[in-house]
């Protein structure tokens, strides 16, 4: 499948890694044999890139007002969280999605109006029964009108409504289409054409072992949308890649990403091997604390965690530590019920204190509802990019009648391009006023 590659390291020797986690169709077998890594300082390596005979695009201004995806058209057909989450961040950057979907939901309340309240917000929804003749032609007039269309779904499925490559050269030939599925890769396998979610994913690829701690209690690590939301992020990275590509050689691409293979980028230390490597032998299970004393999660006297991450080289620095004078002397087997007994004697935040004054890494561990308390403000029409790290919105007359908070998920803070707030999300079918989609006729507005 390309899951995982092997790659000939100067270092290591053959090594097994993580494969690609988005890929561009046309090219895809490349990524499959990457050259072994070569350190070059940033003129070297702007000097590689420069090399590469390209069409430049127009130079934008420092300055500008427009968003990085302004004009570009997108049509969403994807569901339920990872393929919807990708056509929704997309719009932050100035995008334009229309959001499909059938008229008779395909999944709970959960799957639409729940998850639906983030992910569909900055679309234009519309009801289309694409099984119908007349929601075909609807359908197929809105691919020739855009620029990319996005869908979760395998093989089988894009071939059946004429989205593979031939049937969308027929429709648009200069549209970018982007496929997210749970088991695809480069190449194809037994389980290509499988249909699954996030939590299939987790069973198959060890992450619920990981995170129950043993085969005989798997665990669903978060409970929702861990993979998801990271396949969102890898479905617009790949359209962004296509994109790019198409503003310099103007080749439409088709742009590619799975669960399966995201699930490697979350698991990165345990997706490569080599020989002299050690066992695989990390914590596992709710009950770890870390992977040794230096690096573990401490209970405080404020009924707060602290995490240490701490290197053997650091050891010296803790004789500038408050309380722990005397650690660098205590044996290696000792060291996490010493650090246990001695952390419990002051809150998270003079630990922290301490250890920051000293230049040693710790952090308090804080949960979401309080990082949402103390990062959230009214909605204002700002993205929340001069926020830091967290930004969330209150929505006090949101659509569904709630007083509703909101995050601005917005990891990337462009310094040249605008990044939009985006609107609530609008009901399903909020646009059908505006169109008919049975008889296919433009209605008044």
């Amino acid at each position: 499948m390309g899951l995982l590659i092997e790659v000939d390291d100067p270092v290591y020797g053959p090594m097994i890694q993580p494969g690609p986690i988005v890929w561009l169709e046309e090219n895809a077998e490349a990524g499959l044999s990457p050259a072994p890594r070569k350190w070059v300082n940033f003129d070297q390596a702007v000097a590689a890139l420069s090399a590469i005979p390209a069409r430049q695009p127009p130079a934008r201004s420092g300055k500008t007002a427009a968003g990085w995806l302004d004009g570009v058209r997108i049509l969403d057909m994807s569901n339920v969280i990872a393929g919807p989450h990708s056509a929704s961040y997309l719009a932050r950057f100035g995008a334009d999605v229309i959001k499909i979907d059938p008229a008779r939901p395909l999944y709970d309340c959960s799957n639409t109006v729940i998850v639906g309240m983030t992910h569909m917000r900055g679309k234009r929804s519309v009801l289309v029964d694409v099984c119908s003749s007349g929601g075909q032609e609807v359908f197929q007039r809105l691919v020739k009108s855009v620029d990319v269309v996005v869908w979760n779904a395998t093989d089988r499925q894009v071939k059946r409504m004429g989205l593979d490559l031939e049937g969308l050269k027929s429709l648009n030939e200069d549209a970018i289409f982007c496929q997210l599925d749970c088991f695809g890769g480069v190449r194809r396998a037994p389980r290509s054409d499988y249909l699954g979610y996030d939590n299939l994913v987790q069973a198959t690829t060890g992450i619920m072992l990981r995170f129950g701690g043993s085969a005989d209690r798997p665990e669903d690590h978060a409970h929702d949308g861990t993979i998801d939301v990271m396949c969102g992020f890898g479905a617009a990275l790949g359209i962004a890649a296509a994109l790019y590509q198409k503003s310099k050689i103007g080749r439409a691409a088709r742009a590619r990403t799975s669960l399966s293979a995201l699930s490697g980028l979350l698991q990165v230390p345990f997706c490569y091997d080599y020989e002299g490597r050690g066992p695989l032998d990390e914590p596992a299970g709710p009950d770890a604390k870390g992977y040794d004393a230096l690096n573990r999660l401490y209970e405080t006297a404020s009924g707060r965690s602290l995490l240490l991450s701490v290197l053997e080289a650091d050891l010296p620095r803790f004789a500038q530590v408050e309380g722990l004078e005397g650690f660098a002397d205590v044996p290696k087997e000792d060291r996490a019920s010493f650090l246990a007994k001695a952390i419990k004697n002051a809150s998270a935040e003079e630990w922290r204190l301490r250890f920051t004054e000293a230049e040693i890494g710790a952090a308090i561990c804080e949960d979401v509802e309080k990082i949402r308390l103390a990062n959230s403000r009214p909605a204002d029409g700002t993205p929340g990019t001069e926020q830091g790290s967290y930004s969330f919105s209150i929505f006090a007359d949101h659509p569904s009648g709630r007083i509703v908070t909101q995050v601005d998920p917005y990891a990337i803070r462009s310094v040249v391009g605008k990044v939009y707030s985006l609107p609530a999300a609008e009901k399903y079918g909020g646009r059908r006023a505006k169109f008919c989609v049975r008889c296919n006729t433009p209605k008044p507005k």
